[in-house]
């Protein structure tokens, strides 16, 4: 009898100044053995992050912009050249990521009972209302290369688009028990952590420009 070949699954960090964090997150991924590779795409960063990412260029496949281009754009590059059957997203920021909360992100892809996986931070019984903009999630890789073109240029409303493609789909939610990712304010000034909360909002708001009123949205966007 022919035995089925074993999934295979790739992760990929999009980086962008987490010179504090993106070492251990690396480590720990590359530690699981639950990888086939590890793709770690450094967004332009203006800290640390490249030098940090270079003491693994051995055991990484390393991706670096000179210029930001955001979150849409490295997640886009990570995908492009990955080589799996399933593709992971790993923030860089986190502070205590753990075997246990990436087998229950991988767990229902690889069982085959969904199509789609957001893994979202819980903490006691209190609800996370941003659980459907985690930064965790796991693809099929065949299912995100017909929308390469729609994710590179999402920034930091790569999230919303996602949820967008997929609504759909068989998207399973599963809690990762008391994960911690630094919040902006906990790596920023306080006026970095303000601009970017802002350029945040932004994007995520001209995503949703595009999918609902692509029309206007082109007409007050025409430099795109």
């Amino acid at each position: 009898m022919k035995t089925q070949n074993p999934t295979t699954v790739s992760a990929i960090v999009p980086v962008y100044n987490e010179e504090t964090t993106v070492s251990q997150v690396v480590q720990k991924v590359l530690s699981m053995g639950k990888f086939q590779e590890v793709i770690c795409v450094n967004d332009g960063s203006r800290d640390r992050s490249q030098g940090e990412l270079e003491k693994f260029a051995e055991k990484i496949k390393l991706i670096s912009f000179i210029k930001n281009r955001g979150k849409g754009q490295a997640l886009a590059a990570g995908i492009e050249s990955a080589q799996s059957d399933l593709v992971a997203f790993i923030d860089a920021d986190l502070t205590n990521l753990s075997e246990d909360h990436v087998d229950a992100l991988l767990s229902p892809m690889l069982e085959g009972k969904a199509d789609a996986v957001l893994g979202y931070a819980k903490r006691g019984d209190a609800p996370n209302l941003a659980a459907h903009l985690t930064g965790q999630r796991v693809y099929r890789r065949k299912d995100l290369l017909p929308h390469l073109d729609r994710i590179a240029p999402s920034r930091f409303g790569v999230e919303v688009l996602l949820n967008d493609i997929f609504q759909t789909k068989k998207v399973v939610r599963v809690p990762l028990q008391d994960l911690i990712g630094l919040t902006k304010a906990e790596k920023r000034t306080p006026l970095q952590a303000l601009r970017e909360y802002v350029e945040e909002a932004n994007e995520i708001l001209n995503q949703l420009l595009r999918m609902r009123a692509p029309t206007l949205w082109a007409i007050l966007s025409p430099s795109e």
